[in-house]
């Protein structure tokens, strides 16, 4: 399961999404798309996806992993081939919106089934895997769409054609092989309804807390990917230069999920990783606003180190939140991606309209951003393994 699933993430929602950006300039020329068309169809995903992230959390929690996923792949794969048959804006803004709402489903179904399968020790880890195929698939995305596989296979229609299909063999492949989870825990989630589940969970205080958290912090992170290599290059890096800070960040993220992710399952608690890493994460992008030079390497490095990490702790948070658990954990991880993809949908816009006082200063908001998701994230109580043994004894 957690091997398939996997690799689920990676292709049918990071390769697939993060394949766009270095597209686009070839989706433009035959498009005849200016700037302000392109970064109207980058957006709309993450607006598109906010109601399909609540509504697939109930669903999985109601129905179970094994359909939801496959159904899921199938309408990602589907609409993320369909884009390759756009012939105008209209035609890609709307094949994009369609594939937004599923694609963006696809990690909350994870993470469901990740709580259904792994348990106390074995949950921060088997999240962190998680988060770092997702960070890979973003990164094998950006790397090769543009330079090896839209060569290889003729264009950029094709490389969204091959996408689409391996998310559907992937979801079919998962459909096939995946078993039910244990008995217990397939029970468990079977007595749930949408309306229980829904009205159990937004009267949770915790889960709220860890949904504004992520909020602030995944517009943290929003803005400061897409605004960086724009920011560095106009302050005399090469492109080249530019672009490879970015693709540090992205790198640095992947490489850290898993060993921090572990660490919190060794320590046996959350906040000991999840704190530090968003404080490090702000002071680095703070900093980003008046740091051009070599530095700025290593601060992108430290910015983007504990970026997927924080997502694999703040998804095991959740779970681990009392009177959660594996029954209502697809509902309540929905409603925190819901809010994390608000603040990538206000974030990157706000950010960059300061550009217009100085080029520093959106630095500065992301930065406010993620000390506003240490504060709500230093109120959600611990839940890691030690905090357990502390109330046994």
């Amino acid at each position: 399961m957690l091997g398939l699933g996997s690799v689920i993430v990676l292709v049918a929602y990071g390769m697939a999404n993060t394949c766009m950006p270095v597209l686009f300039s070839e989706i433009a020329a035959e498009l005849n798309l200016n700037i302000v068309q392109i970064g109207t169809v980058w957006g709309l995903g993450s607006v598109a996806s906010i109601p399909s992230i609540l509504m697939v959390g109930v669903v999985a929690d109601r129905f179970g992993v094994r359909r939801t996923m496959f159904i899921t792949c199938l309408l990602a794969g589907t609409f993320g081939a369909l884009r390759g048959l756009s012939d105008s804006f209209l035609t890609l803004m709307i094949t994009t919106l369609l594939f937004g709402f599923a694609t963006e489903a696809v990690p909350v179904v994870f993470i469901k089934a990740i709580s259904l399968w792994f348990h106390g020790r074995g949950l921060g880890t088997a999240q962190g895997i998680g988060s770092a195929f997702v960070g890979g698939g973003m990164m094998l995305g950006a790397l090769l769409s543009a330079t090896v596989l839209s060569p290889l296979l003729g264009g950029w229609q094709y490389v969204l054609f091959l996408y689409g299909g391996i998310s559907v063999l992937v979801g079919l492949l998962w459909f096939l092989t995946v078993p039910d989870p244990a008995p217990s825990a397939a029970a468990a989630s079977g007595q749930s309804t949408p309306q229980r589940a829904l009205g159990h969970v937004i009267r949770t205080r915790g889960v709220w807390l860890v949904a504004l958290g992520m909020m602030g912090f995944a517009g943290s992170s929003r803005g400061l990917v897409g605004y960086l290599p724009l920011y560095l290059r106009n302050s005399g890096w090469t492109p080249a230069g530019a672009d490879g800070a970015l693709a540090a960040l992205n790198a640095a993220g992947t490489v850290g999920a898993i060993p921090l992710s572990l660490a919190s399952d060794r320590l046996g608690s959350r906040k000991t990783i999840l704190l530090p890493g968003v404080i490090i994460a702000a002071i680095s992008i703070g900093l980003l606003s008046v740091v051009t030079g070599p530095a700025a390497w290593l601060l992108a490095i430290l910015a983007g180190l504990f970026r997927d990490m924080i997502w694999a702790v703040a998804g095991t948070l959740t779970i681990e939140t009392e009177e959660i658990g594996p029954m209502y954990a697809g509902t309540a991880v929905g409603i925190v991606h819901a809010f994390a993809r608000v603040g990538y949908a206000f974030s990157p816009p706000v950010g960059n309209s300061l550009v217009a006082i100085n080029a520093g200063l959106p630095f500065v908001f992301w930065a406010g951003l993620a000390a506003a998701a240490l504060l709500a994230f230093s109120l959600v109580k611990e839940t890691g393994l030690g905090r357990q043994h502390r109330a046994a004894m």
